[in-house]
């Protein structure tokens, strides 16, 4: 039988199913939600090129500092991607897309043209990771930080 499981507004659904008689362990629990991301990968990584792509379109079309709305959008974009990223194992893209995003917050209602194009470039190269070594794409990371912290030095990490 398996342990009970405390819950929250998050767990109470899969706490009900493990804690009932009868119902799935842990293992099970933790199988099935392992086939259900290796599922999903596929349409994730679609939406996360769907993200980039819109990201993309967006940027193309202002010139110079965006307007409220379009800057709401990249950063929704952007948010998918980091959210997405670190969900299915794309942890430099998704740190890519959270430094983009802190960018973002930290430069508004500004705009640094370089700064947004080196965060794009970089989320560019780690959409498809396997063309990237390991030890570059750690690079990239550290490079966007210290591009953020030059553009917006007062903010940390």
């Amino acid at each position: 039988m398996s342990e009970p499981v405390k819950s929250n507004a998050s767990t109470r659904g899969l706490a009900r199913r493990l804690n009932a008689p009868g119902g799935i362990g842990m293992k099970d629990a933790v199988s099935r939600a392992a086939l259900h991301m290796e599922m999903m990968q596929e349409r994730t990584l679609g939406v996360m090129e769907e993200s980039f792509a819109g990201i993309a379109t967006l940027l193309a079309q202002i010139g110079g500092v965006p307007d409220p709305e379009t800057r709401k959008q990249v950063h929704e974009l952007a948010c998918t991607l980091a959210g997405l990223g670190g969900m299915f194992g794309r942890d430099p893209l998704s740190k890519a897309a959270y430094s983009f995003c802190r960018l973002i917050d930290t430069t508004e209602p500004g705009w640094d043209a370089a700064a947004v194009a080196v965060h794009v470039h970089t989320m560019r190269l780690l959409l498809k990771p396997e063309c990237v070594p390991a030890e570059m794409q750690a690079s990239l990371i550290e490079g966007l930080v210290k591009v953020r912290r030059t553009v917006a030095p007062q903010t940390p990490g």
